[in-house]
């Protein structure tokens, strides 16, 4: 079973010598340190008179599909299957009001012997809604402001793009929200920087994070994502303690179980938002739906762990956004 986490890390064993003691408490002071500053991120979070949550509903058959929002990814799947009303929320890919771009891609399905259609076919359909509501008020219905539905050849019941490679959908939405976040608008453009050497930079952070997750270093987790987790608790309401409570745990939770972190091969680099955010995305036949090339794997799960980068304005180093 394949499952996503947005989590982190953890604790010390005792030594024995004063010095090693006192490194110990230095350590652990920095750990509750640390501990306090992401419980405190409800404390940035406005408070709204409406928090509108938006959200994709969309099924699928006879295919693979790729959803993106802004240009940034927010699913992709292309295993054998199909997907009857998932619905995913994307106020994080939601920075300000306005127009929102929305991409969907159509790819070959996987076949019931394990192998690939070379194309779409006759059978392939997607369907996708936008909608919002209040979820604090538990009387109003969902509000639908984007949709759309794969078309058939005229006059039958057959894909308009059966026999094609990739079908492509382009459209757009209006979205109101309270927040503004600054995400990726001002950051720094990666497809003008020299791609070789962005790529040694991103294999290095991606391997700098696999070792945080090795090591399961709770404190230099929550450094790397905390700048990411304000503008998901802003972008998603969470303004209250126990909130940022309930996240914290379940990301140190998660971090926590045990698991094997598994080596970065068989990657490509991939630019989303106009060149602005960087992923490794693996290529291999059996992961190359994943959105991140970092993943770990437990007696019962394959877990994807989410890691997407930017260089913010002013700054050359590659930090988690999200």
């Amino acid at each position: 079973m394949r499952t996503l986490i947005i989590s982190s890390l953890v604790l010390l064993s005792s030594l024995a010598s004063c010095q090693q003691k006192q490194l110990s408490g230095t350590t652990i002071k920095s750990q509750v340190k640390m501990d306090q500053k992401m419980l405190d991120i409800y404390k940035q979070v406005k408070r709204y008179d409406y928090t509108p949550l938006y959200e994709v509903e969309f099924s699928q058959d006879a295919c693979g599909y790729e959803i993106l929002i802004n240009d940034m990814p927010l699913h992709r799947y292309l295993l054998l299957g199909s997907a009857n009303e998932q619905r995913i929320p994307i106020n994080d890919h939601i920075l300000t009001s306005g127009k929102q771009e929305m991409i969907i891609r159509l790819f070959p399905p996987q076949l019931s012997d394990q192998s690939w259609s070379p194309t779409l076919v006759d059978a392939s359909k997607f369907k996708i809604k936008v909608i919002h509501h209040n979820p604090d008020n538990a009387t109003e219905t969902y509000k639908q402001v984007f949709e759309f539905s794969t078309s058939n050849k005229p006059g039958t019941e057959k894909f308009l793009g059966s026999g094609q490679k990739v079908f492509e959908f382009k459209g757009s939405f209006n979205a109101e929200v309270p927040y503004q976040l600054e995400g990726w608008r001002n950051s720094k453009d990666l497809s003008k920087e020299d791609q070789d050497k962005l790529l040694k930079e991103a294999v290095a952070v991606y391997n700098n994070f696999r070792n945080v997750l090795i090591k399961k270093d709770v404190n230099a987790y929550a450094s790397l994502m905390y700048d990411k987790e304000v503008e998901l608790a802003k972008a998603f309401y969470w303004d209250t303690p126990a909130d940022s409570k309930e996240r914290w745990d379940e990301m140190s939770g998660t971090v926590r179980e045990k698991r094997e972190i598994l080596p970065l091969k068989d990657f490509k680099m991939v630019l989303y938002a106009g060149g602005k955010v960087l992923a490794l995305q693996p290529t291999s036949e059996m992961y190359k739906d994943y959105l991140s090339a970092i993943h770990a794997q437990t007696e019962d799960d394959d877990i994807q762990v989410s890691f997407l980068l930017h260089k913010k304005a002013g700054s050359n180093e590659l930090t988690p956004i999200r």
